[in-house]
């Protein structure tokens, strides 16, 4: 008897355990439902790949159509594009002039600013950013570190004394006629300062090859002074630009200042060697990786640099990075100038040239000037650079150069183009929030002054090199002036051809920078 109760308790027990776990299974199961009901419910309220793909195609639609600020911006460029090169084309001014020109058309004659859109004011910022990697890596790619080693004094005292002069007569002349703050002047100073090779060095790589100019390597003196001219630009600009706009302690601004330089340098030769390291020499895609390596690392030092208010460090970062790593690559191999790398960032410039020339011409506003101005502006442009290049004359009288050498050699000293156009938005990008009235019109201005200075020098160089070439450095050539200006009207297809065909005939040395 006591053994049937025992069989029935245990199939009791048995029972309501069964129940009780079935009871918990559906528990569970219905909450694991729920929740994947509330995740299906979510999913479904997320646009499938189709319709993001439609959405998409509408957006970029709606930024590209006329009268969108994408098609705006677009337009300008190619219109900016076709007129510098039909410039060139009929004429010997540079094509950057045209550009420059068409983008100061467009916005005083233009419908719209499509600038005071803030996608497309964005857009603008962040290609300031690329501009200067490109430029910066694209220049010492063809530094000729054999010729600046060999006449050390003659390179320098060319990048650095006419550069000191220009930058302080301009902040003593923008002080007494533009009524500018000393900080203001030197700003402006430090910008204007820098000369642009890249304007001149064609022609006179062009002269060289007629036999003008070779007595003292004019070709190789303009090129690697003017790019360490631009290098000189980038670090006590980067330094002055941090002084003023990042607000720290006096002793913080002045340890940064000297340090800044420095630590760019320790960057650069770091990257440079890492880019030589990585990949092996002889791996098939070496020219790839080594070209997105120094872009990338360019485009890190470049906002880190900006963020951190270290101004002046990236500029010399980038540059050391891309000396460094030519002159180790040409140990195996590569060529100075004449390597996969070089090839890449020439022909991101030819890319990225309109943008950049286009684009910062459209900061000209005429409506911000009266004629009292304009006049005092271009007064204060052109003494600061008749200054300039009388300090470059005697530079060449003190380095043995001949008179009509150092007229010449201050001649290629006027172009001002690719650093003042890099910078032209740099003023009013970096005043503070709380800046005065007169602080914030300053900064304005500064963006009309530069484009100014533009046009302006870039015409004047373009046009006196090309003439007095000839005439200032025949005594080492046999060719009449005739020639040589026939010489410059080829077509671009044929100037292609021909300066391809210089390169694969004459040894890396002869090149130089084209910054």
């Amino acid at each position: 008897m006591n053994d049937i109760n025992r069989t029935d308790q245990n199939d009791n027990i048995r029972q309501n355990k069964a129940t009780t776990f079935e009871i918990g299974f559906k528990t569970r199961q219905d909450k694991q439902k729920g929740r994947e009901s509330i995740l299906i419910k979510l999913l479904s309220a997320i646009p499938s790949l189709v319709e993001t793909k439609q959405y998409i195609g509408v957006l970029i639609c709606d930024a590209v159509l006329p009268g969108s600020y994408i098609f705006n911006m677009s337009g300008v460029v190619i219109a900016g594009y076709c007129f510098g090169h039909a410039l060139e084309r009929f004429t010997t001014i540079n094509p950057v002039v045209g550009m420059t020109f068409m983008g100061a058309l467009y916005r005083n004659l233009g419908p719209t600013n499509f600038l005071e859109n803030s996608t497309a004011n964005s857009i603008d910022f962040h290609l300031r950013r690329i501009y200067p990697v490109i430029i910066l890596t694209k220049g010492p790619l063809s530094w000729n570190w054999e010729y600046i080693k060999n006449n050390p004094v003659k390179v320098f005292s060319l990048a650095t004394l006419p550069w000191i002069i220009e930058c302080l007569s301009t902040a003593f002349l923008a002080h007494i006629l533009l009524n500018y703050q000393w900080k203001w002047g030197l700003h402006l100073g430090a910008i204007l300062s820098s000369v642009s090779p890249a304007l001149i060095v064609p022609t006179v790589v062009a002269l060289k090859e007629r036999g003008l100019g070779t007595k003292h390597e004019i070709a190789l003196l303009v090129g690697n002074a003017g790019g360490l001219d631009t290098a000189f630009t980038e670090g006590i600009f980067g330094v002055t630009n941090s002084a003023i706009f990042y607000e720290a302690s006096l002793t913080y601004k002045i340890i940064k200042g000297l340090l800044a330089i420095f630590v760019g340098i320790c960057l650069g030769i770091a990257w440079g060697v890492l880019c030589d390291v990585i990949p092996d020499h002889n791996d098939l895609y070496a020219p790839t990786v080594r070209s997105l390596l120094i872009f990338g690392g360019g485009m890190l030092v470049t906002y880190a640099g900006g963020y951190l208010g270290w101004g002046g460090t990236s500029g010399v970062a980038i540059m050391v990075c891309a000396g460094v790593a030519a002159t180790r690559w040409s140990r195996r191999g590569w060529p100075i100038n004449d390597n996969p790398v070089s090839e890449v960032y020439k022909l991101l410039w030819r890319i990225f040239e309109p943008m950049l020339f286009t684009l910062s011409g459209y900061f000209l506003d005429v409506s911000q000037l009266n004629t009292k101005e304009f006049c005092l502006i271009i007064g204060c442009i052109i003494s600061a650079l008749f200054l300039r290049m009388l300090t470059a004359f005697l530079v060449g009288l003190a380095n043995n150069l001949s008179i009509k050498e150092s007229v010449f050699v201050s001649v290629t000293w006027i172009p001002k183009a690719i650093v003042e156009a890099v910078l032209v938005r740099v003023a009013a990008d970096s005043i503070l929030s709380d800046a005065s009235e007169e602080d914030k019109r300053t900064a304005a201005q500064h963006a009309n002054i530069i484009v100014i200075a533009i046009l302006i020098t870039s015409t004047a160089g373009s046009v006196l090199t090309t003439a007095l070439g000839p005439i200032l450095l025949s005594q080492d050539s046999r060719i009449s002036p005739g020639d040589f200006y026939r010489a410059q009207t080829l077509s671009p297809a044929s100037s292609f051809h021909d300066s391809s065909q210089i390169r694969r005939n004459n040894a890396p040395s002869t090149l130089s920078i084209y910054l």
